[in-house]
């Protein structure tokens, strides 16, 4: 009776603290990392499509709505065979995992100089912040991308 009391007692202390829910829902939410799927609104004059591919998270240009980048050319691609394609439908974010938190461990492509950076994504009230760095996370950059509506998303680019 005692073993069964101390038990019970443990249980208790654990779903009080938090830690039973939260290995509840870490296992009922496989879908977590999906969330970053679908079309998302740069802020900049760009749609973007990300998509998973081999457990990895991938995003590319879908529709430009102002001025595309390099008039739309990925003229500044340090691959020479590169340099022609059309921006439109190429990858640019590149091979994140998910952590459990957050898509880490990939690279942007910047087609206006044609340099990769380090980058980590965070979904943090339904914005992507999407933060890119060069040699010091410390000192990166982080921009904020709105999910589009599936209606806003209908008809726009390719994919």
């Amino acid at each position: 009776m005692r073993r069964r009391v101390a038990v019970l007692g443990l249980a208790v202390a654990v779903a009080a603290s938090g830690l039973l829910p939260a290995a509840i829902w870490a296992q009922a939410s496989p879908e977590l990392p999906a969330v970053i799927l679908g079309r998302w609104d740069t802020g900049d004059g760009a749609y973007v499509e990300m998509y998973e591919r081999d457990g990895l998270y991938h995003g590319k240009f879908v529709h430009f709505y102002d001025e595309p980048p390099a008039d739309g050319i990925d003229a500044q691609n340090p691959d020479p065979q590169l340099q022609g394609r059309s921006l439109l439908g190429a990858d640019f974010i590149l091979n994140f995992r998910f952590d459990g938190r957050k898509w880490k461990d990939g690279r942007i492509y910047n087609p206006e100089n044609g340099k990769q950076y380090k980058a980590d994504l965070e979904l943090k009230d339904g914005v992507l912040k999407v933060r890119g760095w060069l040699g010091i996370r410390l000192l990166g950059r982080t921009v904020e991308w709105t999910k589009l509506e599936e209606s806003d998303a209908e008809g726009v680019g390719g994919g």
